[in-house]
């Protein structure tokens, strides 16, 4: 049986979905080749392509790594621009390349439709890829740029004037992230920010038409006006010029910046293939997203995403959104399946979940199944992308995803503000990584002292502590009786043939720092190098009262199940405060040494046996866990090659197990 090739065009969201889908189904099939070309080595977030614009996130924020999703996966990711399509005999070409195939799955997208107005094309921005965002971005500061040493009143606020045309989900967020950027961009090149005029227009008595309720759209047309952005409605555009545009009524607007988000239509390229064409354009396709060429159907090619027509008189037209274009790449990529596999073909189904629009990165509005807005609207928008990323490139994506929108966001364009974003040198935790790797050694090596590597120890103090009466099982009983009845929970150290006896009493607090007492006695009979010596002899612990008595299943689990295993238990407990200790005097493997600290922290708490001390101990771990190595310890060394050598391995690469590496 010869190779079956599979061709998908596009790393859109629309192709993305596709190869995934495939990959699921014939990833143990060596009959089946699967190959996804794109003219980019990313796939873009086209819905995020307004914060870039916007100067609220980095450019490379919008940018997936396409050989980063299907690392370990069946999919071959070529990156080539295909310039000739053969149809009739199943290939595509590029100029260096002829590609065969045996199914075609295609999700080119769409570019912008001008309408034929004049001077659009030529005249105005779009803002319809990762290229068209950049090129805005740089654009609109230099725009503040110029005005910051333009002396012309009138030039000056030509300069300052940014307009968006079009009142759908693309243009309302581009507008709203105008109106937050301006006060950022005006501060920064010394601008007067009352000669910043931002515009949104629209052609039709209604923005958002996606938006079934009038409510939230009068909502956003409130925010509107807190962010000083002037909706015209009804204006419809009839001319661009480079310094000025004109609407229908005549009204002249002097501005350098036209930002044209007004509609979208299929590629030239697309539209000239001989497929039959509908709305705007885009190819006509039937149930099973195949589609027509006059009239007959291409069963062997696929049409997918924004680039394809598909209405129903149940559905209605397919809209161009994610969740549209996702849906369309399964229902094309199961038929694939299908035709390979010789079973019945798969109709498509319109099934949404709702819309969301962000107007700046402190408001949205929600229409989920329920309407929101506001702070909790952004947050289901955050958390659909979250979802969205985490589905392409897992835990990794989630964390690049949180990097660029709260960890590393600027001029606190965050809907929690710059709160996670604020942060300081890791050079100034060494002290406190010093101390808190200081505290654990001397614990650690204390209990060596103690004969905890040898002997029981822990049970009998957490019994006698409690008052815990192991004779009846029945529970805890008064301290004092717990005590008299626990005269075998007597602790017993040893060193260098000296013994210390710590009598249980009837207050836990006295009873704590006699055995403190007996430890530092211990301690100080000990003969130990230089430094080590000192450091033992100055145990660097208070002793009081127990911030809690241990719970009566925590006295059960212990009395009944670790006894057996008593010692054991304790030396991990003591080596394991010991490698703690030295790793974080160290500065190596900080984040696990932090978060074993932690841990040890609260299950000592548990024990009974910790006074008001380890609470900063586990406080202090808390502000290692982030970089307290990279500054003055291995982590700055070591962690870099680890890091390395552990993201070129096929599982990190496939389970996207790993963070990508930035300065």
């Amino acid at each position: 049986m010869s190779r079956k090739q599979v061709l998908i065009l596009g790393g859109s969201y629309a192709g993305v979905k596709a190869a995934k889908t495939l990959h699921k189904i014939f990833k143990n099939d060596e009959n089946v080749e699967i190959t996804l070309i794109d003219r980019h080595n990313f796939h873009t977030l086209m819905t995020e392509l307004h914060e870039v614009a916007g100067h609220r996130t980095e450019p490379e924020s919008i940018k997936i790594d396409l050989k980063k999703i299907f690392a370990g996966r069946k999919v071959n990711v070529v990156v080539d621009e295909i310039t000739k399509f053969d149809l009739q005999n199943k290939q595509l070409s590029s100029d260096s390349k002829v590609y065969p195939f045996d199914y075609l799955i295609m999700g080119t997208g769409n570019e912008p439709n001008f309408f034929g107005i004049e001077g659009a094309a030529e005249n105005s921005h779009t803002l319809w890829s990762y290229e068209d965002a950049v090129k805005l971005r740089e654009h609109v500061e230099e725009m503040f740029i110029k005005a910051s040493s333009e002396p012309d009143e009138v030039e000056r606020r030509k300069l300052l004037t940014f307009a968006v045309c079009g009142g759908g989900f693309t243009g309302v967020e581009m507008a709203g992230e105008l109106g937050e950027a301006k006060d950022h961009l005006a501060k920064k090149h010394g601008v007067n920010i009352n000669e910043v005029t931002i515009y949104n227009i629209e052609a039709m008595d209604r923005i958002l038409n996606m938006l079934e309720s009038d409510s939230q759209v009068a909502k956003v047309e409130k925010r509107y006006k807190k962010l000083g952005i002037q909706l015209l409605k009804k204006a419809p555009i009839v001319n661009i010029a480079k310094d000025s545009f004109t609407l229908k009524d005549g009204t002249k607007i002097p501005s350098y910046t036209l930002i044209w988000t007004a509609g979208i239509k299929n590629t030239k390229f697309t539209s000239s293939l001989g497929l039959d064409m509908g709305r705007c354009d885009r190819v006509n396709v039937n149930d099973y997203m195949q589609p027509h060429v006059e009239g007959k159907v291409q069963s062997n090619i696929f049409i997918v995403g924004d680039s394809a027509c598909y209405i129903t008189e149940e559905e209605g037209p397919m809209p161009q959104i994610v969740e549209a274009a996702e849906q369309s790449a399964h229902t094309a990529a199961l038929n694939v399946a299908a035709l390979l596999q010789g079973k019945d073909l798969h109709k498509h189904s319109q099934k949404y979940h709702g819309f969301m629009v962000s107007v700046g990165s402190r408001y949205a509005v929600a229409d989920t199944g329920f309407k929101t807005s506001g702070f909790f609207a952004q947050f289901i928008k955050h958390m659909v992308n979250i979802y969205y990323q985490f589905t392409v490139g897992g835990l990794r994506q989630i964390w690049n995803y949180a990097r660029h929108e709260f960890f590393h966001i600027r001029n606190r364009r965050s809907f929690v503000g710059g709160h996670f974003s604020a942060s300081s040198k890791n050079f100034w935790k060494l002290p406190l990584r010093l101390w808190l790797g200081y505290m654990w050694l001397v614990e650690g090596v204390v209990k060596v002292a103690e004969g905890w590597l040898e002997s029981p120890k822990v049970i009998n103090m957490m019994n006698a502590i409690a008052g815990y009466n192991t004779d009846g099982g029945s529970g805890a009983t008064d301290a004092g009786a717990g005590a008299t009845q626990s005269s075998q929970g007597i602790i017993q150290a040893s060193a260098n043939g000296s013994n210390v006896i710590a009598t249980p009493l009837a207050d836990s607090g006295t009873w704590a720092t006699e055995a403190a007492e007996g430890a530092a006695e211990v301690a100080e009979g000990l003969d130990l190098p230089g430094f080590v010596q000192w450091a033992v002899n100055h145990k660097p612990s208070g002793y009081g009262d127990s911030l809690m008595q241990a719970p009566e299943f925590m006295l059960d689990i212990m009395n009944k199940w670790m006894t057996p295993i008593e010692v054991p238990v304790q030396s991990f407990m003591v080596i394991a405060e010991i490698l703690i200790g030295l790793c974080l005097i160290a500065g190596l493997f900080t984040f696990l040494s932090s978060a074993m600290s932690i841990g040890m922290g609260i299950g000592i708490i548990f024990t009974g046996m910790a006074d008001a001390t380890m609470i900063w101990y586990i406080v202090a771990a808390f502000a290692m866990l982030q970089g307290s190595g990279s500054a003055f310890g291995l982590d700055y060394y070591v962690l870099p090659k680890i890091k390395s050598l552990w993201s070129k391995t096929r599982f990190a690469q496939k389970s996207y197990l790993y963070f990508d590496y930035f300065e």
